[in-house]
């Protein structure tokens, strides 16, 4: 489409709670009504998906299948009965507590909230160029109108202030090791969820966009006399597709219903609720496990009481390099004694495991040639940077890479007694547009979807745990991840700098985080980056 004119759509079908919508371009807008609280927009401008499956939603389930959720599935959802009105230049839809009207001209939405029996207007398309029908590039886009009194809250870990008005976010997973807690971005974690919330009035909603894609948040950041005050939300990859969550009378119910929609934070164990302790100076020490012992015995001597202690990766070093699941026998000279020992003293150990392996790696030409690392078109491995050295990263979509992930984290740690997985440097960092993933047989381009990675990475993490004690409850921790990590995980705010500043702003990371479904958290209170601290 060379101009500008919006397509013309009329309502095609309409089966239960899924309504579709189609222009005469082709363009198709699809409707679902899920919950009486809960509305989600699908808009293809070419009539078909061009993203993944879905690995973000699963309503009041524990996980979702290994391969993703199809994007048309409906199950889990109440699908509860609505009003349904059309009239030659609109249709609207009508719940108990949301009505959305779309204008067939341009398919522009507008949203409503039952506020004590009345209704009242709380988001509306911009009216001008709302979506990318063919406009400009292949992107995804969606433009929004931007009130003055709104407040933005969520989009999970970001620096700075929680009120997002006036900033601009983008998504893109990364190791920003010594950032600024004020200023930073990006960060680490993908958690495209935010809550808009009307002060005046009491009202609010959160907006939910399932793309795996890296993507930008502007919340009134940028202006452009020619569209008046606008909000927008982009993607080089995938679908527009978004979740329209009501939240009346509190901003925390958008809250609670996207972490219903995404999955409740896992159950830790008991001992995931006490000190931790955790250093890379132990580790990295000539005489690791001497170190590691005097952390006991100091324990011992002042009383301290600690639950688990974070094993850096230092445990897996050849010279100053590091080789995940390889054991340093020279820092380490009996490992299931060290292990036994911290035991024994009511010590659980959360060894760090990295997703990378560099290319000197003991096990990496085997891994190459069992095809289980991320590679370009011509089959040789995608080689990125990392930890001083070259490597490529592991292809955890691909079902032998998980079978061999597994084994690894039994055969190299929980064997050995060690109780819990620290997932670590797991971005995925992949910026080449020639580095394909398995893709569970449909190999795409890895950088349209980085965060799939690193959900399966620590999914299949907590699987290993699980079948090595099924009986006991899994405890991981990672760096990194999307919407619905907590279904796995617990997380920290990453390799931050030392100062008072970071602590101060680390608190507000970890309320995004929580308004974002992400409740079990934690900071390096004492810094990593910077004067003191460091434990990776």
């Amino acid at each position: 489409m060379s101009m500008l004119h919006p397509p013309r759509f009329a309502l095609q079908s309409s089966e239960g709670n899924h309504l579709c919508l189609k222009a005469d371009t082709g363009a198709v807008i699809e409707l679902f009504v899920l919950e009486e609280d809960i509305i989600r927009v699908l808009v293809l401008p070419e009539g078909k998906l061009q993203g993944p499956a879905s690995w973000a939603v699963a309503p009041g389930a524990e996980d979702v299948p290994l391969q993703g959720r199809d994007r048309r599935d409906l199950s889990g959802f109440a699908l509860p009965s609505f009003a349904l009105r059309t009239t030659p230049g609109q249709l609207q839809i009508e719940t108990a507590l949301i009505r959305l009207s779309i204008a067939l001209e341009g398919g522009f939405c507008q949203w409503e909230l039952r506020q004590e029996g009345q209704w009242q207007s709380v988001l509306a398309d911009r009216p001008t160029q709302a979506y990318n029908f063919g406009y400009w590039d292949e992107q995804v886009y969606h433009y929004l109108r931007r009130q003055p009194e709104e407040m933005y809250f969520g989009l999970g870990e970001r620096a700075g202030d929680m009120n997002r008005a006036g900033q601009s976010y983008e998504m893109r997973n990364i190791d920003a090791m010594g950032y600024s807690a004020r200023n930073t971005d990006p960060l680490y974690k993908h958690i495209p969820f935010y809550i808009t919330w009307l002060p005046k009035t009491g009202a609010g909603f959160g907006l939910f966009y399932d793309t795996l894609s890296d993507c930008r948040f502007d919340m009134g950041r940028e202006l452009d006399n020619y569209h008046g005050h606008y909000r927008y939300f982009t993607a080089p990859h995938g679908d527009l597709d978004y979740y329209f969550i009501a939240s009346p009378g509190t901003p925390l119910a958008a809250t609670r219903r996207f972490t219903w929609l995404t999955g409740r934070p896992a159950w830790m164990p008991k001992w995931g609720l006490g000190y931790s302790g955790s250093t890379m100076s132990y580790t990295d020490a000539p005489d690791a496990q001497v170190q590691m012992g005097q952390f006991i015995a100091k324990c011992r001597e002042h009383d301290i009481l600690c639950d688990s202690f974070h094993l850096s990766s230092g445990y897996t070093s050849i010279g100053p390099k590091r080789y995940v699941f390889h054991w340093n026998t020279e820092k380490f000279p009996d490992p299931h004694g060290f292990v036994r020992s911290y035991l024994d003293a009511s010590i659980h150990l959360c060894a760090n495991i990295k997703p990378c392996l560099l290319r000197d790696h003991p096990q990496f030409e085997q891994a190459r040639q069992a095809g289980l690392l991320i590679c370009d078109s011509q089959g040789e491995p995608a080689w990125v940077q990392f930890w001083d050295e070259v490597g490529a990263y592991l292809d955890f979509t691909n079902p032998a890479t998980l079978d061999w992930w597994r084994a690894n984290v039994k055969q190299a740690l929980l064997d050995y007694g060690v109780s819990a997985t620290w997932n670590d440097n797991n971005e995925f960092e992949v910026w080449t547009g020639d580095a394909y993933a398995h893709g569970f047989g449909q190999q795409y381009p890895v950088r349209q979807a980085k965060v799939l990675q690193t959900m399966l990475m620590m999914q299949a993490s907590r699987q290993a745990q699980l079948e090595a004690a099924p009986q006991r409850r899994p405890f991981l921790v990672s760096r990194s991840g999307g919407a619905g990590m907590q279904r796995y995980v617990q997380t920290w705010s990453g390799d931050n700098y030392t100062s008072w500043e970071t602590l101060r702003y680390n608190l507000k990371m970890g309320l995004g985080l929580a308004l974002s479904g992400v409740s079990n958290i934690g900071h390096d209170i004492g810094g990593f980056s910077g004067p003191g601290g460091g434990e990776g």
